[in-house]
C-alpha cells in the first residue's frame, strides 16, 4: 500500500503542478495580448528589458561556446565515418539539419534551464520566503503581472534568438571540420547549406525554441511561487526547477519529433 500511496501522491502533485503551470500560461498570454487593453494592467516600464539582459543576453557567450563545441565534436565524428564511405560532402546536410532541428534548440534550452530557470526560481522563492509577494498583494499588485509576465516575455524573445545563434555556431563548427578535415571548399559548403536548409526548417527551429522558453519560464515561476518553508526550501525549489524543466524540455522535444516527422 505504501507504493500505491506514493504513486498516487506523485500523480496528484504532478496534476497540481501542471494546473498551476497552465494557469500561469493563460495569465501570461492574456496579459501579453488582450491585457494591453485591460484597465487593470499595471505599467512596469523597463522590467522587460532588464529581464532580457539578465536571462538572455548574459547567456550568449556560454550558449555559443557550448553549442560550438558540441557541433565541433558531432561534425568531426560524422566526418570520420563519412570519409570511410567517400561521402564527406554529405557532412554539410547532416550537420545543418541536425543543428537546426535538434541540437541547437535542445542544448540552448538545457543551458537556459540550468542558468536562467534556476535564477528565476531562486529569486522568486526568496521573495516568497521573505513575504515580499504578500507585500505585493497588499499593495494591489498582481504577482503574475509583476513576477511572471516580464520573465515569460523575456524568455519568449530571448530563447528563439539564442536558438538561432546556437544554430549558427553549430554550422560554423561544421564548416571548420568540413574545410580543415574533409577539404570541402567554402563555395561548396555554402551551396550545400542553402540546399539543405529551408524556411520551414528555420521556422520549426525557432518555434521549438519559443516553446522551450515558455517551459523554462513557467516551470521556474511556478516552483518559485509554490515554495513553503525557510531558506532550505529555496534550494530545494531551485533543484526541482532544473530537473523538472530539463525533463519537460526533453519530453517536448520527443513530441515535436513525432509531430514534425
Amino acid at each position: 500500500m505504501r507504493v500505491i500511496e506514493s504513486i498516487g501522491d506523485a500523480i496528484y502533485a504532478l496534476y497540481d503542478e501542471l494546473r498551476h503551470i497552465v494557469y500561469l500560461l493563460s495569465e501570461s498570454v492574456y496579459w501579453s495580448t488582450l491585457g494591453h487593453f485591460d484597465k487593470m494592467r499595471l505599467p512596469f516600464k523597463g522590467v522587460l528589458s532588464l529581464q532580457m539582459i539578465r536571462l538572455g543576453s548574459s547567456a550568449t557567450s556560454i550558449v555559443f561556446l557550448l553549442v560550438f563545441l558540441v557541433g565541433l565534436t558531432l561534425s568531426f565524428q560524422s566526418a570520420i565515418q563519412l570519409e570511410l564511405l567517400g561521402a564527406g560532402v554529405y557532412l554539410v546536410r547532416g550537420v545543418a539539419v541536425t543543428m537546426f532541428m535538434e541540437i541547437g534548440p535542445l542544448i540552448t534550452a538545457i543551458i537556459l534551464a540550468g542558468r536562467s530557470g534556476s535564477s528565476i526560481t531562486a529569486e522568486i522563492a526568496s521573495m516568497v520566503v521573505q513575504e515580499e509577494v504578500k507585500a505585493l498583494r497588499v499593495m494591489g499588485i498582481h504577482p503574475v503581472q509583476y513576477l511572471a509576465l516580464p520573465r515569460f516575455q523575456a524568455m519568449s524573445i530571448a530563447t528563439p534568438m539564442l536558438t538561432m545563434l546556437a544554430n549558427i555556431a553549430g554550422c560554423f563548427a561544421g564548416y571548420l571540420v568540413a574545410a580543415l578535415y574533409v577539404g570541402l571548399p567554402t563555395s561548396l559548403f555554402l551551396s550545400e547549406l542553402r540546399e539543405s536548409l529551408s524556411i520551414i526548417i528555420v521556422i520549426k527551429s525557432l518555434f521549438k525554441g519559443l516553446i522551450f522558453g515558455w517551459i523554462i519560464a513557467l516551470v521556474a515561476v511556478s516552483k518559485g511561487l509554490s515554495v513553503r518553508g525557510g531558506a532550505d526550501a529555496v534550494g530545494t525549489a531551485t533543484t526541482k526547477c532544473v530537473v523538472f524543466s530539463i525533463t519537460a524540455i526533453i519530453l517536448a522535444d520527443a513530441a515535436f519529433s513525432f509531430v514534425f516527422y
